[in-house]
């Protein structure tokens, strides 16, 4: 189970501040076992979410790039993703209201301090923000 470390509310100097960005900084990254669920294919780990949809890649457009990788089932089996699918759907298909966030570990970003999507329940975020005080030093762990 990822355990939150911390949180980085980060207000990007493009927005003058108006704008807000929410980072979580995890023990470890979720490990997702998905499910298909019509079109999309669901996975959750301990309050963490990951939602991918299926749509026929074009000639000059994938998803992901193009970058090929392969999805774990709950099932067992393996999907291998080559550009048909697509991050998003979150909000309609979690099971629980959720919020978008930057989602990294301390390792991963002393190594490239880049956040990748992610999306947590909305209780368990609150929840540990009623508790800890964020932070806002983007770079802080570089």
């Amino acid at each position: 189970m990822p355990k939150i470390i911390d949180v980085i509310h980060h207000f990007p100097k493009s927005y003058n501040g108006e704008f807000r960005q929410d980072f979580v900084v995890l023990d470890k990254l979720p490990e997702f076992l998905y499910e298909k669920k019509g079109v999309c294919l669901i996975a959750s780990d301990d309050g963490f979410y990951d939602c991918l949809f299926y749509d026929t890649p074009g000639k000059n457009w994938k998803a992901f790039a193009g970058r090929e990788f392969d999805l774990k089932m709950k099932d067992g089996t393996i999907i291998h993703a080559s550009g048909q699918w697509w991050d998003g759907k979150h909000q309609e298909n979690a099971p629980e209201p959720i919020v978008r966030v930057g989602i990294g570990t301390i390792e991963g970003l002393g190594k490239c301090n880049v956040f990748s999507s992610g999306h947590i329940s909305k209780v368990k975020y609150e929840e540990w923000l009623s508790k800890n005080t964020p932070s806002n030093d983007y770079y802080k762990y570089k």
